[in-house]
């Protein structure tokens, strides 16, 4: 019970968490966060294929619950010294609510997506790997 108690104490003393909008529907996505920021993406269609392009819905925020701009979005292959060959397009739908549109990855193999995010004064570039078979 005094466990239950402290950590029901530790949840509600951290406001980022309550606060910010890591819920982007479907029961599908990755969490993606740093000393500064959470952020909850997903893919739209929620399958990528090769050569098709594909959307992210992104939320961002900072740990102190405040929402977050998201300023670019880009992807490469490290092992194959490359990038995409599109650039995404963001589109702000408020709240720290995004859509990068305009996503293809041109063949399978391990794709680093970066997120270049910012508030404030503050930026970050937050990363993470998708492997597409």
């Amino acid at each position: 019970m005094r466990l239950a108690a402290a950590l029901l104490g530790i949840l509600l003393a951290t406001p980022a968490w309550a606060d910010c909008a890591l819920d982007l529907g479907r029961g599908t996505g990755w969490v993606v966060f740093s000393d500064h920021y959470l952020m909850a993406f997903r893919t739209d269609p929620l399958r990528i294929e090769v050569s098709e392009p594909f959307a992210l819905v992104v939320n961002v925020c900072t740990r102190r619950g405040g929402p977050a701009e998201l300023l670019a979005v880009d992807a490469n292959m490290p092992e194959h010294l490359h990038g995409m060959n599109y650039r995404a397009a963001i589109v702000a739908k408020g709240d720290g609510r995004f859509r990068a549109e305009g996503l293809l990855f041109h063949m399978p193999g391990r794709w680093e997506i970066t997120f270049d995010v910012r508030a404030g004064d503050d930026s970050e570039r937050l990363t993470h790997d998708i492997i597409l078979k």
